[in-house]
């Protein structure tokens, strides 16, 4: 399915919304309620492209690292251990570089 511009989105949202707080069902009306009261965080959410798998599975890793980091006798450290971890950076060592030898060369 493609992605909907978020003011497509926004128009949708108000005409479903608008259908289900005028049915009969009291469970639906409610529902209705709740989609309105949250509408913008709702289309934030789409305008982003964020999904809640993403924000489930950062959660995750996050967790993993605060285990990781028990026993750590300040809190500062495993919040410097999940920045650190989950900021972006490659902390990783550089590799050296293999030169070819000269009997590779040869054959």
């Amino acid at each position: 399915m493609p992605k909907r511009p978020a003011d497509q989105a926004g128009t949708e949202l108000d005409r479903r919304v608008f259908r289900a707080s005028h049915s009969r069902i009291p469970e639906i009306v409610e529902l209705a309620r709740k989609i309105r009261r949250h509408g913008p965080d709702i289309l934030g959410t789409i305008e982003l492209g964020c999904s809640n798998a993403r924000l489930e599975a950062s959660d995750n890793r996050i967790k993993a690292t605060i285990r990781m980091a028990y026993g750590f006798h300040h809190a500062n450290n495993p919040i410097a251990l999940v920045m650190l971890r989950r900021g972006g950076l490659d902390i990783r060592p550089p590799q050296p570089r293999t030169q070819p030898t000269k009997t590779a060369e040869a054959s």
